[in-house]
């Protein structure tokens, strides 16, 4: 398994590159604008050429573009819906100006409508961003911790929407490990873990499952609480993440650690922590 942390592009995209080779990083995850805004300057071309060379010539990869916080792609508001689709199309083309390998998207949440009406406005949303777009960039539905109304919480809703979607080499998923336990699935034990995979397999497919987030949990199992923390230090557990880092069935993947970070050394903490546990050595 290849492993990588998400690092800023405060610094230009260019020093976005240099950050995850500093951090000894198989690959990584930006952001790319602000965000907490929906306005989006245009990516200077010199950069974007820049970062491509870097990063082909870094060898690391896969690049992954996480949309920013304020779309909705399930929204019931029909001004903030159309809002999201286009704020998710410019974002999907900058992940492809990029060279981008993965752009994960969270799929929203359902407000006053059924969960049946909101997973049709994502797919819908998602259909009309590949239609209006080319490019290899993979476009990956994350699952959620089930707060509130969000939706795709469990994975079946997940693949309801690729389904629908209908573009199966240009769709997938992400699954994250926090999100995961948070909704309720059993990480710590292998028959948990059989089950999880078990559900990938027979609802998603092992083809359009992409990438893995790799947090762990503050919160109890099926307490819907979205806060991460170092691995090993919440509930999962290492032993949760050893049996995970350790399944043949999830070895060719990348995992994204979007563990908190006051300092670099977070980063590389949690990365030896990874790296450690999927060699199924003990600490």
């Amino acid at each position: 398994m290849r492993f990588g942390v998400h690092v800023s592009i405060g610094k230009g995209l260019v020093a976005a590159v240099g950050t995850a080779k500093s951090l000894g990083c198989d690959a990584f995850q930006i952001f790319i604008g602000n965000p907490r805004g929906w306005k989006r300057n245009p990516l200077d071309e010199a950069e974007v050429a820049a970062f491509r060379q870097e990063r082909h010539q870094s060898g690391l990869g896969p690049v992954v573009v996480h949309l920013s916080y304020l779309p909705n792609p399930a929204a019931a508001d029909d001004e903030l819906y159309e809002k999201s689709i286009k704020a998710i199309d410019k974002e999907y083309r900058r992940a492809v100006a990029i060279d981008a390998d993965y752009f994960v998207v969270h799929a929203g949440k359902a407000g006053p409508q059924t969960i049946e009406t909101a997973l049709d406005k994502v797919a819908t949303a998602v259909r009309t961003v590949l239609t209006r777009n080319e490019g290899r960039t993979r476009f990956l539905l994350e699952n959620q911790a089930g707060a509130g109304t969000e939706v795709g919480g469990h994975l079946p809703q997940l693949a309801k929407v690729l389904k629908a979607v209908d573009y199966p080499e240009r769709t997938g998923i992400c699954v994250d490990t926090c999100h995961a336990f948070a909704a309720g699935y059993e990480l710590r034990t292998k028959e948990g873990l059989d089950q999880l995979l078990t559900e990938v397999e027979t609802t998603i497919g092992w083809s359009q499952l992409c990438l893995l987030h790799l947090n762990d949990a503050l919160g109890e199992r099926g307490s819907h609480l979205d806060r991460h923390t170092h691995i090993g230090q919440g509930q999962i557990g290492e032993a949760g993440f050893r049996l995970i880092l350790s399944d043949p069935r999830l070895a060719g993947l990348t995992g994204i650690l979007e563990t908190p970070q006051k300092a670099l050394e977070d980063d590389l903490k949690n990365l030896a922590v990874v790296r450690r546990l999927a060699t199924g050595v003990a600490g």
